[in-house]
């Protein structure tokens, strides 16, 4: 029966280990120095050799032939552990045997000495997955764990288990690998097969990857049956890379904000029986390379990519602010969750599309740093014509009115004489000033009761009945700009302040009474 590459090429000694060397190293002193823990933590990604690890380490501590730390490979013990069969090395599933009754189990047959080995050795595999109370049981044993029993616990996803176990165990953090260890790794298993691909092949091979040598090996084992050389194209055809143009599409649809376009573009899709989740998900992949490509130089290092679609992206990224782009990886991401709730995902991602073509229908703070960014950019394209922008805006001349209270810098405010009637009206919104005053400042808004206030040009003219009024308002500086910022709160325009004074008619100016007068020194109308 055909065996699977990454299973048939699995390290078996801790020098075949790739790209792990920070751990590797360690543990090879540990064991070289009889210094190993009781318990081991291994965290990262998958297929990127926690559980390969774990199983040397099982070798190595139980190998009769140890030599520097690695395992002889050839007695029976290690062969044993190879193979599966020898009992006394468990490895557990805990995705599968997550509750308290498996951990319960594994307790009671942790106490029993090894049969053939120096040590009982359990590697825990997707440790994560425990549920609360195995986990609390498995923290009893590891308290206070019999001398022959090592616990070797491998998870992707470490934040999840509790404090008190990592707290117990030694923890190792695998690093994902970088394209070029996994592509020499590919080169020599193609070797070792006598496969031919070319440098180019393995390169893309290991860009696909993600950092773990597993899917590497699982895509070479695709690759291997499609042509009789690896190719660039090889690859890209069996990674699924080859016919992604409607990425492009909808992306340049977007930049244009042609609505009607990427509707008719989704409707396509639709038809094609595609998955509007999945095209979703890919386009905010395709916008995240668009963001790398715009924020770095090197983005061909870190987006997986053939070099002809990089050239696509580099290209497509230029019709996209920064803030373009941030806004429509948010609206995709929100538009995913959505979906999962959603009696008809088409719609959701319809009205996401729509958004991207349309920023003003949106309030988020990404909209609105997208639509500023534009507006910068016809800005800038304005000036480069030639086309300025006035700096100020020309103020209209300010009518002269009098002056009743004049703000003098570090001087107190004195009360000046009118010498014209000022043109003054009641000013309709000074209740609803006195009452914003009455929760600012109480002293003041007792002395505004019962007042009331006329407006003259750009000030607001006070009549308090209370005649303590001007004198406190003449040295209180903090009251007058309660009063001043109270007024702008309410109406949304700043005025100076001032005392009203009614104007009294003098004698001489009231035609009925002089004329009496005039009557009575004529001697006209006494008796």
């Amino acid at each position: 029966m055909y065996q699977a590459l990454y299973r048939k090429y699995r390290p078996r000694f801790f020098r075949d280990v790739a790209g792990q060397e920070h751990i590797t190293s360690v543990l090879l002193r540990e064991v070289s120095e009889k210094t190993f823990g009781h318990a081991y933590i291994f965290t990262g990604s998958r297929g990127i050799g926690k559980t390969t690890c774990a199983k040397i380490l099982a070798k190595a501590v139980n190998c009769p032939n140890e030599k520097d730390g690695e395992p002889c490979g050839e007695c029976a013990i290690c062969k044993g552990i190879d193979e599966g069969s020898l009992l006394d090395i468990t490895e557990m599933d805990a995705a599968s045997n997550r509750n308290i009754d498996d951990i319960r189990d594994l307790r009671s047959e942790a106490n029993f000495t090894p049969a053939v080995a120096k040590y009982r050795v359990y590697i825990i595999d997707e440790a994560h997955m425990l549920t609360k109370e195995a986990a609390n049981a498995l923290l009893k044993i590891m308290e206070e764990p019999p001398e022959h029993v090592i616990f070797i616990l491998a998870t992707t996803e470490v934040h999840r288990l509790p404090a008190t176990i990592l707290s117990r165990c030694m923890r190792f953090d695998y690093r994902r690998m970088p394209p070029e260890v996994i592509a020499e790794r590919v080169k020599f298993v193609c070797k070792m097969e006598r496969i031919e691909i070319e440098d180019e092949g393995a390169l893309l091979i290991g860009k696909l990857a993600d950092g773990g040598m597993r899917d590497a090996l699982s895509l070479l084992d695709i690759c291997r049956s499609s042509d009789e050389v690896i190719t660039v194209d090889t690859v890209s055809k069996c990674a699924g890379l080859a016919g992604r143009e409607y990425l492009f599409e909808l992306a340049d649809r977007i930049a244009e904000k042609d609505i009607a376009a990427v509707l008719k573009a989704v409707d396509k899709l639709y038809e094609g029986s595609a998955d509007v989740s999945r095209i979703c998900d890919e386009l905010i992949n395709h916008f995240r390379n668009l963001m790398i490509s715009s924020c770095t130089k090197e983005a061909s290092s870190i987006i997986k990519a053939l070099p002809g679609e990089m050239l696509r992206i580099e290209k497509q990224a230029k019709a996209f602010s920064q803030p373009e782009i941030f806004y429509a990886i948010s609206v995709l991401q929100d538009t995913l969750v959505k979906m999962s709730k959603s009696a008809s995902k088409r719609l959701e991602f319809e009205l996401a599309l729509v958004k991207l073509c349309s920023p003003e229908l949106s309030l988020g703070t990404e909209a609105l740093l997208a639509r500023i960014e534009k507006l910068e950019s016809e800005l800038a394209v304005l000036k480069a014509k030639g086309i300025t922008v006035a700096k100020e805006i020309p103020k209209e001349p300010e009518e002269k009115e009098p002056v009743l209270i004049k703000e003098v810098p570090a001087e107190k405010p004195a009360v000046v004489a009118s010498e014209e009637k000022a043109k003054e009206e009641e000013f309709s919104q000074w209740e609803d000033v006195i009452e914003f005053i009455r929760k600012k400042n109480g002293m003041l808004f007792s002395l505004l009761s019962g007042s009331k206030a006329y407006l003259s040009g750009k000030r607001v003219l006070i009549d308090s009945p209370n005649s303590f009024f001007i004198e406190y308002m003449q040295k209180n500086d903090d009251s007058r700009e309660v009063i001043k910022n109270a007024i702008t709160e309410v109406c949304g325009v700043r005025y100076g302040i001032g005392p009203y004074k009614k104007t009294e008619k003098k004698f001489e100016d009231d035609p009925l009474l002089g004329l009496m007068k005039k009557a009575q020194e004529l001697g006209i109308g006494e008796l």
